[in-house]
């Protein structure tokens, strides 16, 4: 009755169908809220389950091969295990070699402060740990583990080499604060991926050994912006990497850019090398033939100096030797008769004048007692001579005759014995 024309029907109707289908759009919502949530729960139900299934497997195959973790019940079973080795009191030890023991996390060092060297290659260990109260560790070698960044050696202000070979390291940082490393080897890592941006903190450092071998670095840039830069730098191994094939000249390059580079991946770095090497850079093949031609002709020239110094020494000394002797035919003193004293003879009668002074300090007691005995024992076999003279005659004649029975030939007998047979 309250509508009154058709307009107003179809108006009603029109509505009436738009609050039922919100009113279905939002029931359908909901549900699908109800049941994602349902399902949600159902996987992480399902992951818990997963996970903790596998830890308890990881535990049973560790427990087959024997694995335990890096307690300090552990540390004491190996400091007991050899005490020619280990002191038993931790912080009296600088040496500790926990290498193949399976161990995932490096921890319970608190104790071991006098630490210097530490041995912990062929682990599982996944970060670097547990050294903060290590404070005087000179050495530290973790390679092939499980590290993927280098960090955790804010407490080693004195560490000197670092080993991380064989790891999944992708860039070179947390090294500047270590202002006594000198060796950092590197080898068999992913550091390169991202271009110079992984090497580049490098130039912050002192390390004055660098071995990058086996590496993903592949941008040639890093020459001069990294190792150029590195005012330490005297050793560099860097074979093995993509950009040792892009660098121009490779180890020519290298030399002459580098000025203390000494050795360079395989071999050595000697001053003729870096000369040809500094000249090829200048002026090309030509300009390195020709200053190799000069480094053979100085060679060659100190060569002649060097013999030439050593003729004029013994043309001096013979020169010396002759007037020496003709000043002492002519002289009327003989050397025991000289009265001018020379350097040799006042020093030979300091060192009498010290004996005398000092005999009773240098006086051998035992050097005396040993020459009584030999005089005693002296006086007695010269008492005992003649008969040991007799005895020994008789044993002469002895040896005398054997000798002369064996030197006797007695082959014409065998010979006879052998042609006797025959005949018969």
């Amino acid at each position: 009755q309250e509508f009154r024309s058709k307009s107003d029907w179809s108006f009603a109707l029109t509505a009436i169908v738009v609050v039922q289908a919100a009113q279905a759009a939002m029931s359908t919502s909901d549900l699908d809220r109800a049941l994602h949530a349902s399902v949600l729960k159902r996987e992480a139900a399902k992951e818990a389950e997963f996970r903790a299934a596998r830890q308890k497997h990881e535990e049973e195959v560790r427990l087959v091969f024997g694995a335990t973790d890096m307690t300090k019940e552990e540390l004491k079973k190996l400091i007991d295990s050899d005490r020619r080795l280990y002191y038993r009191s931790e912080e009296l030890n600088d040496k500790l070699f926990i290498q193949y023991k399976g161990w995932k996390e490096l921890k319970n060092l608190e104790g071991w402060t006098g630490l210097k060297a530490l041995y912990a290659e062929c682990n599982a260990f996944d970060r670097i740990s547990g050294l903060s109260l290590c404070r005087n560790l000179r050495s530290l070698f973790l390679q092939e583990n499980c590290i993927k960044r280098i960090e955790g050696l804010e407490g080693c202000p004195l560490l000197w080499n670092l080993n991380l070979n064989n790891n999944f390291i992708e860039r070179i940082e947390g090294l500047s604060h270590l202002r006594s490393l000198n060796t950092l080897t590197v080898q068999k890592n992913k550091i390169g991926f991202a271009g110079v941006e992984d090497l580049l903190h490098l130039v912050d450092t002192t390390i004055s050994t660098l071995d990058v071998q086996d590496n993903k670095i592949w941008d040639p840039d890093v020459l001069p912006e990294v190792f150029v830069r590195m005012a330490d730098l005297r050793v560099l191994y860097l074979k093995g990497n993509p950009c040792a094939k892009k660098i121009p000249n490779y180890r020519k390059g290298i030399t002459a850019v580098c000025e203390n580079l000494k050795y360079l991946d395989d071999r050595p770095v000697f001053p003729e090398d870096r000369r040809a090497a500094e000249a090829f850079n200048r002026g090309g093949l030509e300009e390195e033939r020709a200053e190799r031609r000069r480094i053979k002709e100085e060679e060659s020239a100190k060569h002649e100096r060097n013999m030439k110094a050593f003729q004029d020494m013994i043309e001096n000394v013979k020169r010396e030797k002759r007037e020496r002797d003709l000043m002492r035919e002519q002289d009327k003193y003989t050397d025991a008769s000289d009265p001018v004293i020379s350097k040799e003879q006042r020093m030979q009668e300091q060192v009498e004048r010290w004996k005398q002074e000092h005999a009773d300090e240098i006086k051998d007691d035992a050097r005396e007692h040993a020459g009584r005995c030999l005089q005693s024992g002296d006086r007695i076999n010269h008492l005992e001579t003649p008969r040991c003279n007799e005895e020994s005659e008789q044993i002469h004649e002895q040896e005398t005759k054997s000798v002369e029975e064996c030197q006797s030939d007695k082959r014409k007998l065998v010979y006879e014995d052998i042609w006797d047979d025959k005949l018969r």
